[in-house]
C-alpha cells in the first residue's frame, strides 16, 4: 500500500517558518506518528492552541486503521475510496495507479525545521499568559520572517502582538541562550519522549511480528501434520491394495499354471468318462440281449438234454439229469456275472474318470480363490489325482483315493 498511497501536508505559509510542503510526501505510518506527535504537544501546552485540529486527525486515522485491520483483501480501490472519505483530503493521481493525498492543516507542525524556534517562543509565552495562543504563534512566525515589523508590533496594545516582538527583540540584541531548563523541556525532552515512542513502537511491531509468524508456524505445522497423517493413511492404502492385488495376481498365476498343467488330464478324463458311460450302455444292451438269449436257449437246451440223456443215463448211471442241468445253468450264469461285472465296470471307471475331473475342476477353483494349500497336501492331491484308476474286475488293498483328496480339500476350504 505504501508505494499506492503517499500523504502531503498543505499548511499556509503564516503557520511555517522554514518547511517545504512541495518536496514532502509521507507514508501513511509516517502520517501516524506525525500526527500523534504534534497532538501530544499541542496538547500539553494548551487546549486552546492547536490540539483540536489535530485531534481530529488522530480520531480519522485510528478509524482508517481500524478499517484496515479488519479487511480479509487489499482492494486499492476500496482503500482508497475509503481514506478519501475519513481523512478529508484533496486527491490526485502522479503515476499510474498512484495517489498523492494532500492534508489541509491549520497548525504549525513538528517537521518545519524551524519548529525548535516556536517551541521556545511558546514557552516563554506561556510563562506570562494562557489566551491567544494561536495568534500570538502566528505572529511570532510573521515576525520571524519580517524581522523589520518587531518595532510596529512593539506598540501594539494586543499582548498576542506585543509579546511576540519582545521576545524576538530579546533573542536578537541581547543573544540570548536558551537557559538549561529551556533546553531540556524544549530539546532534550521531545527527544527523548521520541526515541521512547519509536522503541515503544518497535517492541509492539516486533511482538505483533513474532506473534504473526508463531501463529502461521503453528497453522504451517498443524497442516503439515494432517498432511502427513492422510498421506500415511493413503500410503497404508496403497500398500494394502498393492498386497491385495500381488496376492491375486499370485493367485491367478498359480490358477493359470495349474490349469496348464491339469488342463489335458481334465479333459482326457472327461473323454474317459464319457467313452467308459457309453461303453456300460453297450456293455448293459450286451447283457440284457445275452441273458434273454440264453434263457431261450437254455429252455430248448433242456428238452434236448432230456431227451438226449435217457439212453445216456442208462449207460453212465452216475450221471443223473440234476447234474446236467445245474452244470449248465451255472455255465450261463457264469456268463451273465461276467457281463455284468464288464457293465459295472465300465460303470465303475465312467464315475471316477468323472470324480477326478470335477475333484480337478475343484481344485482350480480353491487355488483361484486364494485357498492356501500346503506343499504337504499339494503332493497328497497330485498323487491321488494321478494314482492308478481300478477297473473294478479285480480286488486290490490300495486305499479309496477319492476319500484322501476330498479329506486335504475340506480341510482348505474352512
Amino acid at each position: 500500500m505504501d508505494n499506492k498511497i503517499l500523504f502531503r501536508f498543505s499548511i499556509e505559509e503564516q503557520y511555517v517558518i522554514n518547511y517545504n510542503h512541495q518536496n514532502e510526501e509521507y507514508t501513511f505510518d509516517e502520517l501516524e506518528r506525525i500526527s500523534k506527535s504534534n497532538f501530544e504537544y499541542w496538547n500539553s501546552v494548551s487546549r486552546e492552541g492547536y490540539s483540536q485540529e489535530w485531534e481530529i486527525l488522530n480520531k480519522n486515522i485510528t478509524r482508517v486503521r481500524e478499517y484496515l485491520s479488519t479487511i480479509e483483501e487489499l482492494d486499492s480501490e476500496s482503500i482508497r475510496n475509503y481514506f478519501y472519505n475519513n481523512i478529508p483530503s484533496n486527491r490526485e493521481e502522479i503515476e499510474t495507479d498512484k495517489y498523492l493525498y494532500k492534508i489541509s492543516m491549520s497548525s504549525p507542525i513538528d517537521r518545519d525545521a524551524e519548529f525548535g524556534k516556536i517551541k521556545n517562543f511558546v514557552s516563554f509565552y506561556i510563562q506570562h499568559l494562557t489566551n491567544n495562543l494561536r495568534e500570538a504563534v502566528i505572529n511570532f512566525i510573521r515576525l520571524s520572517k519580517n524581522m523589520y515589523e518587531i518595532g510596529y508590533d512593539l506598540s501594539s496594545t494586543s499582548q498576542y502582538r506585543f509579546y511576540p516582538a519582545l521576545y524576538l527583540l530579546k533573542q536578537h540584541f541581547s543573544d540570548l541562550k536558551e537557559s538549561k531548563d529551556d533546553f531540556e523541556t524544549n530539546i532534550v525532552l521531545p527527544i527523548k519522549s521520541k526515541l521512547q515512542e519509536i522503541s515503544d513502537d518497535s517492541n509492539e511491531q516486533y511482538k505483533e511480528i513474532t506473534t504473526f509468524i508463531e501463529t502461521k508456524h503453528n497453522e504451517i505445522q498443524q497442516q503439515f501434520d494432517e498432511k502427513s497423517i492422510e498421506l500415511k493413511e493413503f500410503q497404508s492404502s496403497i500398500n494394502i491394495w498393492q498386497e491385495g492385488k500381488e496376492a491375486r495376481l499370485n493367485d491367478l498365476e498359480e490358477t493359470y499354471k495349474n490349469k496348464l498343467s491339469l488342463e489335458a488330464p481334465e479333459e482326457l478324463w472327461y473323454n474317459r468318462s464319457k467313452e467308459y458311460r457309453e461303453k456300460a450302455k453297450y456293455w448293459t444292451w450286451v447283457l440284457i440281449v445275452s441273458a434273454l438269449a440264453l434263457v431261450g436257449f437254455l429252455t430248448g437246451l433242456v428238452m434236448v438234454i432230456h431227451d438226449y440223456s435217457l439212453d445216456t443215463i442208462q449207460e453212465i448211471p452216475f450221471i443223473s439229469k440234476s447234474f446236467i442241468l445245474v452244470s449248465i445253468i451255472s455255465f450261463f450264469v457264469y456268463i451273465i456275472r461276467v457281463l455284468i461285472k464288464i457293465v459295472m465296470s465300465n460303470h465303475h471307471l465312467a464315475t471316477e474318470y468323472e470324480q477326478k475331473a470335477a475333484l480337478t475342476r475343484f481344485y482350480q477353483a480353491l487355488t483361484y480363490a486364494g485357498t492356501d494349500i500346503a506343499q504337504e497336501e499339494r503332493i497328497i492331491i497330485i498323487h491321488s489325482l494321478f494314482s492308478r484308476t481300478e477297473t473294478g474286475l479285480v480286488k486290490t488293498d490300495s486305499s479309496n483315493d477319492v476319500d484322501a483328496i476330498l479329506s486335504v480339500l475340506s480341510k482348505n476350504v474352512h
